[in-house]
């Protein structure tokens, strides 16, 4: 019994130790804003092979991942940047609205939840550019689709990321592990999606 409960606080430990490599490993690769978009779809692919299949290590897995997903992932996430400005400038008019008590209050709602939608396709197109072999076109079709079309899971992982999110004022070990963990969580929704719509099967395609 102490041998079998040895073992399983070892794997614990081991697994907490690679969350914490792979989430240092995202924040330093996305110390420049346009490299964060390859950086997530990196952390994606290494949390799959390394912690949920048990393959290669932790910074060589990342790197090559990096390199192989910087072209498409960079030009998705300048897309995703722009999109997000967008909304982002929208939803400041229209709280300034809020508070001046303007006609364009009515707005604060309706760009609120585009901006939650955009999270939840953003979220989908990641994950999906690091599993699968892609043009960018398909990646954005396909990930909307996939997040829209499953809309109840991406709600449940958006709440728990602003839940987490909220989180980091008060415990600052999430701020360490948040980028990880949360990936985790991530990946094993996707994963799970993925598989109930016949789009990978035990051996997937990219490894």
């Amino acid at each position: 019994m102490k041998t079998w409960l040895d073992k399983k606080v070892f794997v614990f430990l081991a697994g907490i130790v690679d969350v914490l490599w792979i989430s240092l490993l995202w924040y330093i690769s996305s110390i420049f804003v346009f490299t964060a978009g390859c950086a997530m779809s990196s952390m994606y692919y290494t949390v799959h092979t390394r912690i949920f299949k048990g393959e290669g290590y932790i910074f060589p897995t990342y790197k090559k991942a990096f390199l192989d997903n910087f072209r498409k992932a960079t030009l998705i996430w300048i897309i995703f940047i722009l999109l997000d400005s967008f909304l982002i400038f929208d939803f400041l008019l229209a709280a300034m609205a809020v508070r001046q008590g303007s006609a364009l209050a009515f707005l604060y709602y309706p760009v609120l939840v585009c901006i939650v939608i955009a999270l939840m396709w953003q979220l989908s197109a990641f994950a999906y550019q690091a599993r699968f072999e892609d043009s960018v076109r398909s990646v954005l079709v396909k990930s909307a689709y996939i997040a829209f079309t499953n809309i109840g899971w991406m709600i449940f992982l958006t709440a728990i990321l602003a839940g987490l999110i909220v989180l980091c004022r008060y415990l600052i070990i999430i701020v360490v592990l948040l980028p990880g963990g949360y990936t985790c969580l991530l990946h094993y929704v996707f994963e799970h999606i993925c598989k109930k719509a016949g789009w990978i099967e035990e051996d997937p395609a990219k490894d």
